[in-house]
């Protein structure tokens, strides 16, 4: 039995990691029903929802940190799951999150990290809260 980030084709070799397609055509929304917002205490439940997604489809290397993704640049198919990954979490946050983590140049990796720094370090915490605030005005 395969699991549901491998395809037919990778059962044959367990490191293959998931199918692309079958990333990329993931609902995320209905995988994680929730929206992060600094302004609600989303951030436990958004962050458990996608460590299981992460678990489930074998994606830890991809916010975890252990693979450097300028290594990755001419492997198509790790390429495509990053960018997979990034539109999921802009997909999850609310727009004021969007627009203090957004960067042409992060990988998963460091926008995971963007986002799970703000809801841990209370400096960035604050400067989210006062970016928040300034929008609003």
């Amino acid at each position: 039995m395969s699991s549901p980030g491998s395809s037919i084709s990778d059962s044959t070799n367990p490191l293959a990691g998931p199918d692309p397609v079958l990333i990329r055509d993931l609902n995320i929304l209905g995988r994680v029903p929730i929206i992060l917002d600094h302004h609600t205490s989303t951030y436990y439940a958004w962050k458990v929802y996608f460590s299981l997604i992460f678990r489930e489809y074998n994606l830890h290397d991809h916010v975890d940190g252990s693979v450097d993704s300028s290594l990755m640049v001419n492997d198509d198919k790790w390429m495509t799951i990053d960018a997979s990954l990034i539109h999921w979490f802009y997909t999850t946050i609310s727009k004021d999150l969007f627009h203090t983590v957004v960067s042409d140049e992060d990988d998963a990796h460091g926008v995971w990290t963007k986002l799970n720094g703000l809801f841990t370090d209370n400096k960035l915490q604050r400067k989210v809260f006062l970016h928040g605030e300034f929008f609003g005005c």
